[in-house]
């Protein structure tokens, strides 16, 4: 979730001894001091071979950079082919960062299914805290259940603790996310991996969107062949990618992914994939219609994005205090990086011939935010999700 700059500037209306005492306070002592960050156990990989790393036991193909493309092998290739029957509908759903606003996705997919027409998804990409939803959304209606609870019974304390003093000396962050790794340690177990895995077999795909802070470069994760690797630790990996994706910098600690190039071991340095974008499909550079071609088919295609927040421009008139200006103009960069995005799903799509369809939070829902992970706030937001879910009305074709 690039998002932390947003929650306490942009979105909070936080009093002023609060952000003082959640931002400014730690990040000047920071400065002045000078402290180190979390330590590496392992080097970070260098400039000249760090496109080399893979994971340790895993094929190189389990990931890509996000500018880039892992192409199609021969495996791939036969397991679409002995199920291509599933694919002359081929429906793509990408889910957006947000932070606490994934209420809204979880609240509109719970609607979607009630209302009976959501679809099977060929894929599905998340990041931030679409990627806390994507696997459930992947495996399909019978987990609703799981993101309705974690989006309508969590609050603060069940996703961080604060740790201020110990950014302060040389922390690489003011909170701990050690409540929501027990979350995804509970929900991310053997059965459910292997739930995943079972899709991927079927040649359905779920990627996870993280940012490699070392390389400045976004990272597309295919959980699905994590999944699929059948090692007794994918769990964890795929647990580490989800929470990497969501870990919002500054105010979360960094993911280390422990990767080796030429058998020697090094770390990498991965944080909130909205660093980098806010949703996400595929690589501008994928030829779909070459696929097709390859395959005999010519499916019906559709994108399916749900954006986590608001997209429309909010008038509000701003004072000229600094905390004002850093608010509205940061809260402007953020709506527009995001907007950008979707502008790029829009053009690919009329280029390979899908139908778009779009969702997010409406402009005229206005409940305050009291605290991070307001209980009140994500209740009310997941409420809105469900009854535009449900709705004859539930999409847009355009940004407006």
């Amino acid at each position: 979730m690039n998002q932390y700059l947003k929650y306490q500037l942009c979105r909070q209306k936080l009093s002023g001894a609060k952000l003082f005492k959640f931002l400014i306070l730690p990040l000047f002592f920071l400065l002045l001091t000078g402290c180190s960050a979390k330590i590496r156990h392992y080097s970070a990989p260098s400039a000249t071979q760090y496109t080399q790393a893979t994971v340790k036991g895993y094929n190189k193909d389990i990931r890509y950079w996000g500018e880039e493309y892992a192409k199609l092998n021969n495996e791939d290739l036969k397991r679409l082919m002995k199920n291509k029957a599933l694919f002359h509908d081929v429906n793509i759903l990408a889910l957006s960062g947000g932070a606490e606003d994934g209420a809204y996705g979880a609240g509109f997919l719970n609607g979607w299914t009630k209302r009976g027409d959501r679809p099977q998804f060929m894929m599905v990409t998340g990041i931030s805290t679409g990627a806390l939803i994507a696997p459930f959304a992947f495996l399909g209606p019978q987990y609703d259940h799981v993101i309705k609870r974690f989006y309508t019974q969590s609050s603060t304390k069940n996703i961080l603790s604060f740790t201020i003093v110990g950014a302060l000396f040389g922390g690489s962050a003011i909170a701990d996310t050690a409540p929501l790794r027990s979350i995804l340690r509970k929900e991310i177990d053997d059965k459910f991996v292997s739930a995943i895995a079972k899709e991927g077999a079927k040649g359905r795909i779920l990627l996870i969107g993280t940012t490699d802070l070392d390389a400045q470069r976004p990272v597309v994760w295919n959980i699905t062949k994590i999944a699929m690797s059948g090692r007794k630790d994918a769990k964890k990996l795929i647990r580490k990618i989800m929470l990497a994706s969501a870990s919002i910098p500054g105010a979360f600690p960094p993911v280390l992914i422990d990767v080796t190039i030429d058998g020697k071991r090094y770390q990498e340095v991965h944080v909130d994939g909205s660093v980098t974008r806010q949703i996400f499909i595929y690589p501008r550079t994928v030829n779909i219609y070459e696929y097709e071609n390859r395959l005999g088919i010519v499916p019906k295609k559709t994108f399916w994005l749900i954006r986590n927040t608001k997209i429309d421009p909010v008038y509000s008139p701003v004072s000229l205090s600094l905390r004002d200006i850093a608010e509205r103009s940061i809260s402007t960069l953020i709506k527009y990086q995001g907007r950008d995005n979707i502008y790029n799903i829009i053009s690919i799509a009329k280029r390979d011939g899908f139908d778009v369809y779009i969702t997010n939070v409406p402009k005229d829902f206005d409940k305050p935010l009291k605290e991070l992970f307001d209980p009140e706030y994500m209740r009310a937001l997941y409420d809105v999700g469900y009854k535009r879910g449900i709705s004859k009305s539930a999409w847009q074709k355009t940004l407006k």
